[in-house]
């Protein structure tokens, strides 16, 4: 192994001092700009206001809302939500319907439809994005459930 000299003058012992000069600062540089970086926080969190008091928690957005229209058909009446439902444009909404016989329900329009047993609950389920009136009726008996109307 050689040995570096360790004389003032000596021209190895003015490149090492050079060197190790340069590499210090280099070094510094590096080890801040490493540290330097704040944590980040999730998306979902925030930082405390500027005042000190505590942030206030990020919202939620609110689920939609699902109108539900319940219609039923029993000894050939109609009953529950029959006539003009009203229905708002995007609105996501589900319509529920029973019979006593079996049959098949259909919505205009969307073109929902579905095989009705007798005595279980049907759903048709849709968002409302197409204004206008649409009839609610059993395909079988040709009876008029209800209608919708989008707006």
């Amino acid at each position: 192994m050689t040995r570096l000299p360790r004389t003032p003058g000596h021209p190895m012992t003015a490149r090492v001092v050079r060197i190790t000069g340069l590499l210090g600062p280099v070094a510094v540089l590096l080890l801040v700009a490493g540290c330097a970086e704040a944590p980040r926080q999730p998306a979902a969190e925030s930082a405390p206001a500027a005042s000190g008091a505590p942030a206030a928690p990020a919202a939620v957005a609110p689920a939609p809302a699902v109108r539900t229209v319940n219609v039923s058909y029993r000894g050939g009446q109609v009953a529950g939500d029959t006539g003009t439902v009203p229905i708002t444009r995007g609105e996501s909404v589900r319509i529920v319907v029973t019979s006593d016989v079996a049959d098949e329900v259909h919505l205009h329009g969307y073109d929902q439809e579905a095989e009705l047993p007798a005595g279980r609950p049907v759903t048709l389920a849709f968002t409302a994005d197409i204004p206008g009136e649409f009839e609610l009726e059993l395909h079988g008996s040709g009876a008029q459930l209800a209608t919708l109307q989008v707006r």
